[in-house]
């Protein structure tokens, strides 16, 4: 079933899910993307990186960070708005 796209979520559900997702910080939001794609297994990657407009190497390090042995949630240190490395100019 090449080029079709499984809906894990409800509509309902998905409608919440993207509400809580965009006032999260940065890191909080990779953690969450992590976290879903080990609860919904193999095969979410594009989906959640489609429905949330994220890349799918930040869900990739997300789920590694989750299930990092060693794993700390320490959100006290957030980047700035703005902060962090800037996009090339075309």
């Amino acid at each position: 079933m090449k080029g079709t796209s499984q809906p894990y979520y409800s509509q309902e559900s998905l409608e919440y899910k993207k509400k809580y997702y965009q006032v999260l910080p940065e890191k909080v939001r990779r953690h969450f993307l992590g976290q879903e794609y080990l609860h919904l297994g193999p095969g979410s990657q594009r989906y959640l990186a489609r429905v949330f407009e994220c890349s799918r190497d930040t869900i990739q390090k997300g789920s590694r960070e989750v299930s990092a042995e060693d794993f700390q949630a320490d959100y006290s240190r957030q980047r700035a708005e703005g902060g962090g490395r800037k996009k090339k100019r075309s």
